[in-house]
């Protein structure tokens, strides 16, 4: 429902915390407990992009996701970045690749962005790109990659691409989810987040006892003829922390609400993320340093020794 704040809309939205889901994607290629997908390779095939390194810096949090951003030698040691959803569960740790990192949570000013510092990192971290954050909302209708962890639909991918593989449901058509949780990755465009008016990019969503300024996704059958091709895609609950992207790679939105059931992906829900142009000052700050991939181990002794030069020759891209 929307209620009035300050002066200001704020909409009412189902949290997405606890046990972690992966995005819903329609059509074959989400069918069900499949690895459809599930990697950025996939993803290069399907939408031909040249540039979906991005993916794999998506990253399990505490019981939801977290999108890694960059390294930095600090005045404290080498530390990395990721940013997250501040009304998730707690988690003082992170298990990356089976190794465990000591975790800071440290929440954005007016938002529900957090931001997680992690220790321990020299030379252990995965080989993962620099995010860039968007500077800028995305307008309507831009074409966007969410990316979160956890359950699979339940119901499996239909192999006639006339047919629907959606069901009914309790307020309308789509997909029910189910365990094992798995990262996933699917498509969609930035709609107008606001549902009365002039059409809005932006809208200010009540999370809890805090409000962030969100952009927003809608969840829309697949076209007549097109199941088998589409990658269209809705968050569920616990997606929380996961990404949204631009085609280019950079972070446009976390993960932080949908507008009904997050059990289920009914056709015409949204999705809201919290809008990363709004908060990159605040992040920026928050951060202090210039971020880069993490070097490997070699090039940090190397840099002990005295050597920047060469570990500046030898940072990983």
């Amino acid at each position: 429902m929307i209620v009035t704040r300050l002066g200001l809309p704020v909409l009412l939205l189902a949290l997405l915390p606890c046990a972690a889901s992966a995005v819903v994607v329609a059509g074959a290629n989400g069918g069900g407990n499949t690895t459809n997908n599930t990697t950025s390779a996939q993803m290069t095939a399907q939408l031909g992009l040249t540039n979906t390194a991005f993916y794999d810096n998506v990253l399990p949090y505490s019981d939801a996701g977290s999108v890694y951003l960059g390294w930095a030698t600090t005045s404290s040691g080498p530390r990395a970045y990721l940013l997250s959803a501040m009304h998730i569960t707690l988690s003082n740790t992170m298990l990356i690749n089976a190794v465990s990192y000591s975790v800071t949570r440290q929440s954005i000013s007016g938002s529900d962005l957090a931001l997680l510092t992690l220790a321990n990192v020299d030379g252990i971290m995965p080989s993962l790109p620099v995010v860039n954050l968007a500077t800028s909302p995305t307008s309507i209708g831009t074409s966007v990659i969410m990316a979160g962890f956890g359950r699979n639909r339940v119901q499996a991918a239909t192999t006639n691409a006339s047919v629907s593989d959606a069901i009914t449901l309790t307020n309308g058509i789509g997909y029910t989810t189910t365990s094992p949780q798995v990262q996933r990755w699917g498509t969609n465009a930035t709609a107008r987040a606001n549902s009365s008016g002039f059409p809005s990019a932006t809208i200010i969503i009540a999370l809890g006892a805090s409000n962030t300024t969100a952009i927003a996704t809608q969840f829309d059958a697949p076209a007549t003829n097109a199941w088998l091709s589409t990658s269209e895609a809705q968050a569920v609950l616990g997606d929380s922390g996961g990404g949204l992207f631009t085609t280019n790679g950079t972070l446009a939105g976390i993960v932080a609400a949908v507008s009904a059931n997050g059990f289920e992906a009914e056709f015409t829900n949204k999705t809201y993320f919290t809008d990363i142009a709004t908060y990159k000052a605040a992040v920026d700050t928050a951060i202090g340093y210039t971020l880069v991939p993490e070097p490997s181990t070699s090039a940090l002794l190397l840099l002990g020794a005295g050597t920047a030069l060469f570990f500046a020759l030898r940072r990983r891209t």
